[in-house]
């Protein structure tokens, strides 16, 4: 019996040392040169189908990375200016440096990755599912996880850590102005079928000693901003079927206060997720009245007399609110999100602040026949109207003939049986009735 294994043995060797061979030098002979044209190929393609105006894609070596991965260096993303352009005609319009308005068209944004790796986990293949493990060197700091690859879903964890703001320039092209700081966020999601729409998990960003300003940068090409301190920027959010519902998005600097609310319905692709964000910040009176650059930009603490900034950019105008807060709405596709003034406060701001219209609260009074208007808009009766409590899920009554309280209705024509002459009784005003009517001494029937 040994003899007869050792000899399958033997055999069997030989198909298996072949495997082992073929794979082997297939790692080392890949044509890895091949591969990158092949994948910049085909994001062009999948660019294309876009418009004229797409990102580009760059490599400059791509190689093996163990034996189920590929290891890339000098990868750049480069999009076209128009990109980030509904960014910058918004609330970035705001902060737009005269100098690079003078250089010319507005310049490609470029993303810089310095080295990333990604690989197919071995072990989840086995059961039939593709996840996948990354890495990247990327904006100074380095961002990991693993995500699913197919539509069998699966749990999504995402580490960013060290990440300076200032490297980022994509945010700096959507602010318009220098932001300096250092992020560390994490992201788990699980979606069922490997679908964002129902996805479900959370999100934790912590930025630590952010700041906007240089000194240099010039807004509207008049005054540079002096540098403004946010301190430390926390932001919160929860996933459930698909809506990551921002929970806490604040900042309390020593110059700069920033307070936000609002959601983000993802979708799939992730940057075809839309937005419902309301973003609030507000400049310190301290900062204010800093220097003479700060008070002619944003306004001198105690005066009516408004900042350069306001009379310059009519959107920071219309979106100044009583508090002194500046208010945004970001609401839109995640990659062409748009960015409108919105003094009011957000429908999660004004949830907060109704206690009227709350479940279990009292009835609400309302003006007999007064429209009905919105529900964040009280209603006020007028002076001498009557006044009559109802649900706010009733419509209003008709308003009343007269001002005296009505009549109580006329009893049902009388019988042939009845007597002449019973008690008279309580009618509404009517038409007066023909006084030479036969049947003298019995009530007239009602007019029709």
């Amino acid at each position: 019996m040994r003899a007869r294994l050792i000899k399958i043995a033997k055999w069997a060797a030989y198909p298996l040392f072949y495997l082992f061979c073929l794979g082997l030098f297939g790692y080392l002979t890949f044509p890895y040169d091949r591969l990158k044209d092949r994948l910049i190929a085909e994001f062009d393609r999948t660019q294309r189908k876009r418009g004229a105006q797409a990102q580009r894609l760059e490599i400059d070596e791509l190689d093996s990375y163990w034996f189920t991965g590929v290891e890339m260096t000098g990868v750049r993303l480069i999009m076209p200016p128009n990109e980030l352009g509904p960014m910058r005609r918004s609330s970035a319009a705001a902060f737009t440096s005269g100098d690079a308005a003078k250089d010319g068209p507005p310049r490609p944004t470029v993303i810089e990755i310095d080295e990333a790796h990604a690989r197919v986990k071995i072990l989840p293949l086995l059961i039939g599912r593709m996840r996948v493990s990354f890495w990247a060197s990327v904006f100074g700091g380095e961002i990991e996880g693993v995500a699913p690859m197919d539509k069998s879903g699966g749990d999504m964890h995402v580490e960013v850590s060290d990440v300076e703001l200032a490297k980022v320039t994509p945010l700096g092209d959507i602010l318009g102005l220098p932001i300096a700081g250092t992020l560390t966020a994490s992201l788990d999601l699980s979606a069922p079928e490997g679908k964002l729409n129902k996805a479900s998990g959370a999100l934790e960003v912590s930025a630590k000693d952010v700041s906007v300003g240089d000194g240099k940068t010039k807004i509207q090409g008049l005054i540079a901003l002096p540098e403004a301190k946010l301190g430390e920027l926390l932001l919160s959010a929860e996933a459930n079927d698909g809506v990551l519902k921002v929970t806490k998005l604040s900042a309390n600097g020593t110059d700069l206060e920033l307070d936000g609310d609002g959601k983000i319905t993802m979708r799939d692709p992730w940057n075809n997720s839309t937005a419902d964000l309301y973003v609030r910040f507000k400049f310190s009176d301290a900062y204010r009245g800093k220097n003479d650059v700060t008070k002619s930009l944003l306004g001198a603490p105690g005066s009516n007399v408004p900042g350069l900034i306001e009379m310059q950019q009519p959107k920071m105008k219309r979106s100044k609110r009583a508090d002194g807060f500046y208010g945004w709405h970001v609401h839109g596709v995640l990659r062409r999100p748009r960015f409108d003034p919105h003094a009011a406060d957000s429908p999660a701001a004004r949830g907060r602040g109704k206690t009227e219209n709350a479940p279990g609260a009292g009835p609400t009074t309302r003006r007999a026949g007064a429209v009905p208007r919105p529900p964040d808009l009280p209603e006020v009766p007028a002076a001498g109207d009557s006044e009559e409590p109802e649900s706010d899920d009733t419509p209003p009554p008709p308003p009343p003939v007269t001002q005296t309280p009505a009549p109580p209705p006329p009893p049902p024509p009388a019988a042939e049986d009845d007597p002449v002459g019973r008690a008279p009784r309580m009618v509404p005003p009517r038409p007066p009735l023909d006084p030479n009517a036969e049947g003298e001494g019995e009530s007239a029937p009602p007019v029709e």
